[in-house]
């Protein structure tokens, strides 16, 4: 994709390689639909692309060919209610304690799943948008992430790219479709199940890699674009239910290793004011894409800055 700019020498920064990195941060991900709107308006190329958890489902459309635009009318028609398959009711709780209760055997944590959610409806609208599609069948080399929460391992599902280096304690997938793939990067603990996968119960991305910069410059980016969705310290006060708070805990994680993990690698983040925006509110997708679109707008100058010394 050539850039559409008089500057020679940002014309001759098209020669190295560009990644960008897209962070987890449930309904907030759309955020990530309007920074890929900016940037192709302004003509940056992608060569490489990497996401944890929602970022991942934007990475995997984004690497086969949807055009942000395309991605914003199916975020306004999407229902996530349709999406959510319940793994256990009050009902089953009541019974499966019930049991335990005259069985003698006081265990109360067994009652509970590993996850609220199954995941099913999920993944079948995922493979719906990418058939039978792998990480190999992309049009731009693209990385998902994730965590076996058996061995600490993160996983890495990824497009084989020439020369590219590994990262300690990491594993590496290169046929796996990008619905198994998304479906483990959003499986976020305690409200999904996670994902199984050759013997591995894979959860979140987020857990290890919430915003995967690492992944992209051991694939070869020579520049690195981040956006940051994460936690950024906040104070919250509403948050109440389980799901809340095992949401925030693994938010607060991701906090902290992005801040370990960013600066050595990221020429650029983008951090789009949206934490005021609820990860359940679904009616503020459309200001999440607008912030996002907003926030990269005003970074261009520095992005076009870093493209133009790195020729």
């Amino acid at each position: 994709m050539p850039i559409a700019d008089t500057n020679h020498n940002f014309q001759l920064a098209r020669k190295k390689k560009v990644g960008l990195a897209l962070s987890g941060g449930g309904i907030r991900g759309a955020t990530h639909i309007g920074v890929l709107k900016a940037l192709t308006d302004f003509h940056i190329p992608i060569d490489m692309i990497a996401g944890t958890s929602a970022g991942s489902i934007v990475a995997a459309l984004f690497a086969c060919g949807f055009s942000p635009r395309q991605m914003q009318k199916m975020a306004d028609n999407i229902n996530i209610k349709d999406l959510i398959d319940l793994k256990v009711t009050v009902t089953d709780l009541m019974k499966h304690g019930m049991h335990w209760l005259f069985s003698g055997k006081f265990r109360f944590w067994s009652v509970l799943p590993n996850g609220l959610i199954k995941g099913d409806k999920l993944e079948q609208y995922f493979s719906g948008l990418w058939q039978d599609r792998t990480v190999r069948d992309v049009i731009i080399p693209l990385a998902i992430t994730a965590v076996d929460i058996n061995s600490a391992d993160t996983v890495f599902f990824v497009t084989p790219v020439p020369g590219s280096r590994g990262i300690p304690n990491a594993r590496y997938y290169y046929n796996t479709t990008l619905t198994e793939a998304v479906r483990a990067s959003i499986s976020i603990p305690g409200i999904f199940s996670p994902k199984k996968y050759r013997g591995m119960n894979l959860v979140d991305g987020a857990v290890k890699d919430n915003l995967p910069v690492d992944i992209l410059h051991h694939m070869g980016a020579d520049v690195i674009i981040a956006v940051d969705l994460g936690y950024s310290g906040q104070t919250n006060y509403e948050i109440k239910s389980v799901a809340e708070i095992l949401i925030q805990c693994t938010e607060i994680i991701g906090r902290e290793v992005t801040l370990f993990k960013a600066e050595p690698y990221a020429d650029i983040i983008i951090r789009p004011p949206v934490y005021d925006i609820s990860f359940k509110d679904t009616k503020q997708i459309a200001l999440c894409i607008q912030r996002g679109e907003e926030s990269t707008r005003e970074q261009m100058g520095n992005i076009k800055k870093v493209l133009t010394k790195i020729s």
